[in-house]
């Protein structure tokens, strides 16, 4: 299979940023209060995977997509420079203050669609030590991966869902009857098309993986910040309130939750 395949497979699931914008921002508070609430490893781990590399110490880092700055702070605290990328104002805004409050000022901030970006206007060819992006939309398309390791002059990565599931979401799918045919957080096809695009353009991408079972013990406040991003708007359009699906699984108050999650990473030297 020649390179165009992979390259249409990836655009499949792609839905172009005619609304994204829109979207994130209405999405940004949830989104920022879930991650500050989060109590998986997979930061930390990712950052440990990237320092073995010697890829963060002293580095500038291109955050792509980078929301409000789950990955790019704690970049922030090892390398030189961390940019972030995105499409929602609302989420640099976000990023720009999390920044703030943890005495970080090495981070700069452009609102932008990643896949239409001019490079060459912005002077990002080669720019960066490390260009990154975390279950970002726009690197799910040809053109965005195309950007993404132009801008780079050493190295790449990509974190990318392919499991994620666990109690709370699947009580919550069953009562909004809610099958997406495309779950971002369960996309092992980008993830192959992504690693033969690599391939077949003489790279040598390395595709390594980060499992996680976790038991966790949530209030019905706390789990309804964590799954109103994911769940909320369906939630809404079937005139059900998000917060009472989620009490249906609660006991004195507390919802325990079980779930498994796998995360990708691909990493590669251009």
């Amino acid at each position: 299979m020649d390179i165009t395949y992979y390259e249409q497979s990836l655009s499949k699931q792609y839905r172009g940023s005619a609304d994204a914008e829109e979207r994130w921002d209405a999405k940004a508070q949830h989104f920022n209060q879930a991650q500050k609430g989060e109590r998986t490893p997979f930061v930390v781990r990712v950052i440990e995977s990237l320092e073995k590399r010697g890829a963060l110490t002293g580095a500038s880092v291109l955050d792509i997509g980078g929301g409000s700055g789950r990955y790019a702070i704690p970049f922030a605290s090892r390398a030189a420079h961390v940019t972030i990328t995105d499409i929602s104002a609302n989420m640099l805004s976000l990023a720009k203050k999390n920044a703030e409050e943890a005495g970080l000022g090495n981070l700069s901030y452009d609102k932008m669609e990643w896949e239409k970006a001019d490079l060459e206007a912005l002077g990002w060819n080669e720019a960066f030590d490390l260009a990154f992006a975390s279950m970002c939309p726009a690197i799910r398309s040809p053109q965005g991966l195309r950007n993404m390791i132009a801008s780079s002059r050493k190295a790449c990565q990509i974190n990318q869902f392919i499991h994620d599931t666990d109690t709370l979401t699947q009580h919550l799918e069953e009562a909004l009857d809610l099958r997406r045919p495309f779950d971002p957080h369960n996309d092992r096809d980008s993830v192959q098309a992504i690693f033969n695009i690599l391939w077949l353009q003489k790279y040598t991408p390395e595709l390594t993986y980060i499992r996680q079972t976790e038991h966790l013990s949530l209030s019905v406040d706390e789990a309804w910040w964590q799954y109103s991003p994911r769940f909320g708007q369906a939630a809404q359009d079937n005139g059900v309130d998000l917060k009472t699906l989620i009490e249906e699984q609660a006991r004195e108050g507390v919802v325990q939750v079980t779930g498994e999650t796998t995360l990708a990473m691909i990493h590669w030297n251009v």
